[in-house]
């Protein structure tokens, strides 16, 4: 197995490598994968992929047909806002994504890569709808993730917002919410919209609860400042946990007020409406309006027969 402390002859022999991989992936077609294992393991190595996928998108038209796993793991690499990158490639790499057995680091890769393509304006339109899903897989980014960064425009929380899956929704946001990035300005301005819209009414308290929480996380990890968020990334300074505290503390702030609100509604509303309404099954019952008023019927005459 191919351990981290060999970094540094994978590097070394990187020209090698890259040169026998066509040859693995022949083997792998063919119905033995022993060697593409191999390929595995050395790309499962921290930090190779950063410096090995460049060369292997080079081979793109020497081997197109890669195995689906090492397709997977180097994606997050590349360059996707380049115009070598088109609608067939997003679709290739869809389709090998879909195909590999999920795993945490997997997922990781995939969801990465689905963000970043989605930040692409000319490339979002070809992601396909069922990779969408990989957002609710249990998984965390890591500390540094082009993804989630990028993934934080306005017209990728519009995408996601247009899925019509809350639950979607909701793991996109515990996953661009980080201490480790601020957020993209236009993106906080959809984010304020979609935390008062979609996550409004009385049936969405649940979701407030799990978003709050992760904003709490957050802002606490926020405020034990500087030093401590500087041992697992050099890049962060001053001014980005400043401005990561200002946006992640409007956006609890928005939700703690919806959620205050919502709660009104249900304090103010006849128990006996509640009980013949049963919660309207809890579907549709966020849709209530923040605004709503209850008012007493009029009247009706009473004829009595004789």
């Amino acid at each position: 197995m191919v351990q981290a402390e060999d970094l540094g002859r994978i590097r070394s022999k990187r020209k090698a490598i890259v040169a026998v991989f066509p040859y693995a992936a022949w083997l792998e077609r063919g119905g033995d994968p022993k060697m593409v294992d191999v390929f595995s393991g050395v790309f499962r190595v921290p930090n190779v992929v950063q410096f090995m996928a460049q060369p292997i998108i080079t081979l793109l038209d020497v081997c197109p047909d890669y195995p689906n796993l090492v397709v997977t793991l180097v994606s997050p690499y590349f360059d996707w806002g380049t115009s070598g990158f088109n609608g067939n490639t997003v679709t290739w790499w869809a389709a090998a994504a879909l195909a590999t057995p999920y795993t945490e680091e997997v997922g990781q890769s995939v969801v990465d890569t689905l963000l970043q393509i989605a930040s692409v304006g000319k490339l979002k339109s070809y992601i396909p709808t069922d990779i969408w899903p990989w957002l609710k897989k249990p998984l965390f980014l890591p500390p540094v993730c082009r993804g989630r960064s990028e993934g934080t425009v306005d017209h990728v929380v519009r995408r996601v917002r247009e899925l019509g899956d809350t639950e979607i929704l909701e793991s996109y946001f515990l996953l661009v919410w980080s201490e480790w990035n601020f957020l993209f300005r236009s993106g906080l301005a959809e984010m304020r919209t979609s935390v008062q819209i979609d996550f409004g009414g009385i049936g969405m308290g649940c979701h407030r609860k799990v978003l709050i929480k992760r904003l709490d996380h957050i802002l606490g990890q926020l405020d034990q400042g500087f030093g401590p968020l500087t041992q697992r990334s050099v890049s962060l300074g001053h001014d980005h946990i400043q401005t990561a505290r200002e946006q992640y503390g409007e956006l609890k702030w928005i939700l703690s007020k919806v959620d205050r609100e919502a709660l009104k509604i249900l304090t103010r509303t006849p128990f006996r409406l509640i009980n013949s309404f049963n919660l309207l099954t809890l579907v549709g019952v966020h849709r209530i309006p923040l605004d709503l008023h209850l008012c007493p019927p009029s009247p009706l005459p009473v004829v009595a027969c004789p």
